[in-house]
């Protein structure tokens, strides 16, 4: 084997080897976590006693992802949230209801949303990729619920206003019509709103993390080795030694 292809008990965490050329190369003991080896040839390599599965950076990327679309579901849940209460309340009660005391308790209630709404998403997804991530999970979901809670009523009221004022003049102006444009809007909120929390719950447990999607594995050998979180999708494993391999959350 040339010097060139032994990778042997090396730390090659994402490192790209996309498309090479590694015929019998030496993998051997070797943290394979994060690396991409998409379309390359690895005829008769050795990946015995290998680590792979997802880099502590794209760990952080996904958590990241996870943190911001959870921001994004509270968001929408929370304009989802006053869109309903305030429509209800005009539509049934008209514009008589609406004062400075409904409009706190809209507002407390959207508040509530946004800050339990983000707590959930966040939380679980590390509950669902299995991470100890969760420890540093909780504090940042009280903290986003304090800083929504303290620094977002002011913000959140003045939403619970404009809500009201909109839809008492869009009532006001046609009520057929603003029920259809309602029943139009609010479904597209929750859905969206779902969506978003569908991805920020699995950012983690569905992140790649060593990829060999359409390589060349024929008469590879994965003896011993840790497999996690790895996308062998439309890769050639024919004659691959998996013996006693730890195979777990991989696409075969």
């Amino acid at each position: 084997m040339s010097q060139g292809l032994n990778f042997a008990n090396q730390d090659l965490r994402d490192r790209s080897f996309q498309g090479r050329n590694l015929i019998g190369a030496d993998f051997s003991g070797a943290d394979l976590r994060g690396c991409n080896f998409y379309r390359s040839q690895l005829k008769f390599a050795n990946f015995a006693n290998v680590r792979t599965g997802k880099s502590p950076r794209q760990i952080a990327i996904a958590n990241f992802t996870s943190f911001v679309m959870a921001l994004m579901f509270a968001g929408t849940a929370l304009i989802a949230t006053i869109l309903l209460i305030t429509f209800i309340l005009t539509f049934i009660f008209g514009t008589n209801i609406v004062n400075r005391e409904t409009i706190y308790w809209v507002a407390i209630i959207a508040i509530v949303v946004f800050a339990v709404g983000f707590a959930i998403a966040f939380t679980i997804n590390f509950t669902f990729s299995h991470s100890k991530g969760i420890l540093t999970a909780i504090p940042i979901t009280l903290i986003i619920a304090f800083v929504s809670g303290y620094f977002g009523s002011t913000f959140t009221k003045i939403l619970v206003s404009g809500a009201f004022n909109a839809i008492a003049g869009s009532i006001k102006f046609n009520s057929f019509t603003a029920l259809l444009t309602f029943l139009a809007i609010e479904p597209l909120q929750v859905f969206g709103s779902l969506y978003l929390f569908r991805i920020a719950i699995n950012a983690s447990r569905t992140a790649i993390g060593t990829q060999f999607q359409y390589a060349d594995l024929t008469k590879a050998s994965f003896q011993n080795a840790t497999l996690i979180s790895c996308d062998f999708t439309n890769a050639i494993t024919d004659d691959v030694n998996w013996e006693q391999a730890q195979i777990s959350r991989c696409k075969l």
